[in-house]
Order: structure tokens, then sequence, then C-alpha cells
């Protein structure tokens, strides 16, 4: 497979947790074959987030996807099909090339290491602090007796 951006050949490498991925020696933008960048979000083998504790510069983060939303799209690494540009999720801002067909993901320098500190700050923001569990369980006894 040929890199998409510049066409150098993309070399085969191990990320994390034996997951292959296909990598473009010149420009480091990534091929994530179907279901790949899943498997490495479950795996947390990298652990991201000492890099989630500071301050998210969310402007220079937004003009840096517009930019990259404006870049000529595309074609599969895979397939050939010219790849859909878009948001990678509800509140990102990094902007991923996706084949049409399902074939993968083409990822830009620095993009796989983004999507991981997106996917560990969301999980973060999934747990529910442990005083918002006591107060909504004390709330829920209270309830029930006021039921009962």
């Amino acid at each position: 497979m040929r890199c998409p951006r510049d066409g150098t050949e993309l070399k085969a490498r191990i990320y994390e947790a034996d997951i292959e991925i296909d990598e473009c020696p010149t420009c480091k933008g990534t091929f994530l074959d179907k279901g790949e960048l899943e498997r490495i979000q479950a795996a947390i083998e990298k652990d991201h987030r000492k890099d989630l504790g500071g301050p998210v510069d969310s402007v220079r983060a937004e003009l840096e996807a517009e930019r990259e939303e404006a870049l000529p799209l595309v074609d599969c690494p895979r397939c050939g099909a010219s790849m859909e540009r878009r948001r990678y999720g509800l509140g990102s801002q990094t902007v991923i090339d996706a084949c049409p067909q399902g074939d993968g993901l083409w990822l830009d320098r620095g993009e796989l290491e983004e999507l991981e500190r997106f996917y560990e700050r969301s999980q973060d923001e999934v747990e529910i602090p442990i005083m918002w569990r006591i107060w909504a369980a004390v709330k829920g006894k209270v309830a029930a007796k006021k039921r009962g």
C-alpha cells in the first residue's frame, strides 16, 4: 500500500498490544485497518493520562481542524476509493479520513495519539465521582422512604 499523501510505500509496524499498523516513513501518517483503532483504544497499553491534566488550547485545535478539513481528499490505500473527511466523534477536533467501503482510516501525523487522548478523556468523563454516587444513593433512599 502507498501513502495517500506522498505516495511512499507504507511500512508495517507494531503499535501496541501486538496491533500491526501501516505507517508512512516520510510523513508519519498511519493507515488503520477496520477495527484496529477500537483494538488500540481497548488495549490502553500506552497511558496518555499525564497529557490530560493540562489545559486544552481549543482555539488552536479548532483552527487546525478547519485547516485539515480544507485539505484535498485522499484515496484509500487499501481500495483506492476517495476517503470521506470528518471529525472523529462528537466533541473531537481530530479530523480523520475514513474509507467509504469500510476498509479503514487514514490518520495524519500525531492524530492516532490525539484520538487515544480523546478516548481516555471521554472515559474519564464517564466515570461518576464518588461523592455524586453517594449523594444519589442517599437521595434515592430518602425518596423511597417518603414514598413508602
